[in-house]
């Protein structure tokens, strides 16, 4: 609702009688016009509307107990001698408030670091188009924030532009100098390699192989190449470890695997393969390098729920694979595992802190690095949480738990 009018004198006519006029009320804080700034409209009725909404008086403009300035558009219409009329219609400048595109009197937020795209590995082999819709602020500082997807064509397409757009920074938007949060609507359209990786062909689902914490934390790049069948209906039923850089690599790389699903035309056509992956921090996400960088510097990411706008809600996440090569012997099993649900609600920097048998620790380590959560907030501004998760394995025999019952739980 606008400001509520006090007093509104008419604009004397001039010898034309039809007029329609639109202007831009600045108001001060004692809700007086402190200035009128002309859009558009009929050119002869332009000073005798300026001159009477300049006059006008409104009510304060009050934002938690004080009065502030604040600005409406009005649009005046004069079509005889006695039919004249206005329209007052209110334009967010309240402190906080999320402008967009189109508002008189805005500058548009200008862009300084875009940095380069990371996709994730079943984005970059497939060399397949994929796209996402989001909606996010460019808040008052130039960051970015209030992140919600609109739509995308896959779970890959949603977490390469999310760790995309939070690194970016922007001249933020203004009115009068004054900087303001603006609201952009964004279509991001990314493709993989010009040549698939032959190993990938006929590829499903792919999860990232997730980045070994240890190695990371010392600044280790390696690489580790699996060797892996696939069944009839297109999962991988074996996979086993053909060289590593480093142990840990080897343990990532077979975990991802087992998680990844073909189409069975795929699997009958080629049901043997090897697939090498290179653990590179270029290909990393810009999250996860940061926050590896502050367990470097002995910082830490709070763990605590209290002070958050809302619980951590779990958006999406991938499969729980049973590891293969326990097959035979259906053992029961369980892992904890630490990571971070960074600021655009993406888990990062997965850990495991214990587990029953190493291959459940990769294995949980796997599906934690494809969970995606709602953006956490404190007081309305983007948070981090460090969170602990326990992951139950049961045989691939035994009906596992459902999606819905996966818990999250902060230390």
């Amino acid at each position: 609702m606008p400001p509520k009018l006090i007093d509104s004198p008419l604009p004397d006519p001039p010898a034309t009688l039809g007029a329609s006029v639109e202007v831009m009320l600045w108001l001060q804080e004692d809700g007086s016009v402190g200035e009128v700034e002309f859009i558009k409209g009929t050119k002869e009725w332009r000073e005798a509307v300026i001159a009477a909404a300049g006059r006008w008086r409104f009510e304060p403009v009050m934002w938690e107990g004080k009065a502030i300035p604040a600005r409406v558009q009005v649009h005046f219409k004069q079509g005889g001698k006695k039919m004249v009329w206005f329209n007052v219609v209110p334009v967010p400048n309240l402190p906080g408030e999320v402008h967009s595109e189109g508002e008189y009197g805005l500058s548009k937020p200008l862009i300084e670091r875009d940095p380069d795209l990371i996709l994730p590995l079943g984005v970059r082999a497939l060399g397949k188009q994929v796209e996402a819709v989001l909606t996010y602020v460019v808040e008052e500082d130039g960051t970015t924030g209030r992140f919600e997807i609109q739509a995308a064509s896959s779970e890959g397409a949603v977490r390469a532009a999310l760790d995309l757009v939070a690194q970016r920074e922007y001249q933020p938007a203004k009115i009068r100098e004054r900087a303001v949060a603006y609201r952009f609507d964004q279509n991001l359209v990314f493709h993989g390699l010009d040549e698939p990786i032959a190993a990938l062909k006929g590829a499903e689902e792919i999860v990232d192989p997730v980045y070994p914490y240890e190695r990371a934390l010392a600044f280790e790049e390696g690489y580790a190449t699996v060797r892996f069948r696939l069944g009839l209906d297109g999962g991988v039923i074996s996979a086993e470890l053909v060289e590593a850089s480093h142990p840990d690599f080897g343990g990532a790389l077979i975990a991802a695997v087992e998680s990844w699903k073909f189409t069975p035309v795929a699997a009958s056509e080629s049901d043997m393969r090897e697939y090498r992956h290179d653990f590179v921090f270029v290909n990393t996400p810009y999250a996860a390098r940061r926050l590896i960088d502050m367990a470097r510097e002995k910082k830490s990411v709070s763990a605590a729920n209290a002070g958050l706008d809302a619980k951590p809600k779990l958006l999406a996440h991938a499969a729980l694979a049973y590891p293969t090569s326990l097959y035979k012997e259906k053992v029961v099993g369980s892992a904890r595992i630490e990571f971070i649900i960074d600021r655009v609600g993406l888990a990062q920097v997965p850990r495991v802190l214990e587990a029953t048998r190493p291959e459940f620790g990769w294995a949980a380590a796997t599906l934690v690095g494809g969970m995606r959560f709602a953006p956490l907030t404190r007081k309305g501004k983007p948070a981090e949480l460090r969170v602990i998760l326990p992951v139950a394995f049961e045989p691939p025999n035994l009906p596992p738990p459902p999606a819905s019952a996966v818990p999250v739980e902060a230390p």
